[in-house]
């Protein structure tokens, strides 16, 4: 048994009006769950007067129909028969539930002590296919109807009546037309320029300063200033900052220069060349000159 189709509004329905009324007729087509009304609303029902319930159901569900009746109503003295077994049943209890389901009276042996236990029964539910024997109906009472048309229209009334409850109650504007937003907005547009740029400038600096900190130790004498002091450095440290970093990359910049020259005035003291500068115009055009006789001595035009 499908136990997840008594979820569905047609079918939670059914079983609510079957136990208010204390039994009733479910008639319904293929695949609606009429078995699953039966056994749910027949334990229902036994549950709210505390009175044993009798199912008669096919020798094949017995098993199934006593795990669908203890995990819905664990409390429910339940007992499943066949339908040849109800010959055999002692008069019912006072209040006692009966469920049958029609096809069994298909049987002609089991037929007729059926219907007598169906008589005796305090409350009786009976379901049944559009197709099966409509023996039992007048003795069941209010008939209930399982078919499509009926699903669909009870679940539309559902989803309109959820979709009342839990309505918002407040619908809010639109954003752009929120008290107060476009007075934000000026006045957060008024404010970011002069913000911005000052905190820009501020960056640039200090990512400049701090860079030595990942190439080396800091040098003696230099000052760093970490982005969590940003709002602690003025405009006039900023200028002094700036123009220490000009002298020491100034500074840098001659050392190199002077390096470079010694290093040249050296190669050219001991009469050398070093292969890591360039060579001088001059030289290479003696070469060339050199390569063209050698060329025209062999006989050979030259670059061929």
């Amino acid at each position: 048994m499908d136990t997840s189709m008594l979820r569905t509004p047609l079918i939670a329905q059914t079983v609510e009006a079957l136990v208010a009324d204390g039994g009733g007729l479910i008639t319904y087509e293929q695949g609606m769950g009429g078995r699953e009304t039966l056994v749910a609303a027949a334990a229902a029902l036994a549950a709210r007067n505390g009175s044993p319930l009798t199912i008669v159901e096919s020798v094949v569900l017995h098993e199934e129909t006593r795990a669908t009746v203890a995990a819905l109503q664990p409390g429910v003295q339940c007992t499943v028969i066949s339908a040849r077994d109800a010959a055999l049943q002692p008069q019912p209890a006072s209040g006692s539930v009966l469920a049958v389901h029609a096809d069994l009276l298909r049987d002609p042996i089991a037929r007729e002590s059926l219907l007598e236990l169906a008589r005796a029964a305090d409350h009786l539910l009976v379901a049944r296919h559009d197709y099966s024997d409509p023996s039992l109906d007048s003795l069941a009472g209010t008939a209930h109807r399982l078919d499509r048309p009926s699903f669909i229209a009870a679940a539309n009334k559902a989803s309109a009546r959820w979709a009342q409850t839990f309505a918002p109650t407040y619908v809010p504007p639109p954003i752009e037309q929120r008290d107060g937003r476009l007075t934000r907005q000026e006045a957060a547009v008024g404010d970011r320029d002069d913000f911005t740029e000052y905190f820009e400038r501020k960056q640039r600096l200090i990512a400049q300063l701090n860079q030595q900190t990942t190439d080396g130790p800091a040098a003696d004498g230099v000052e760093y200033i970490d982005l969590a002091d940003i709002e602690a450095v003025t405009h006039a440290d900023l200028d002094r900052l700036a123009a220490e970093e000009q002298e020491r990359i100034a500074a840098f910049v001659e050392r190199l220069e002077a390096r470079a020259r010694d290093r040249i005035q050296r190669v050219t003291q001991a009469g050398g060349t070093d292969p890591h500068l360039p060579r001088a115009p001059a030289q290479q055009d003696q070469r060339q000159a050199t390569a063209h006789q050698h060329q025209a001595s062999d006989g050979r035009a030259p670059g061929r």
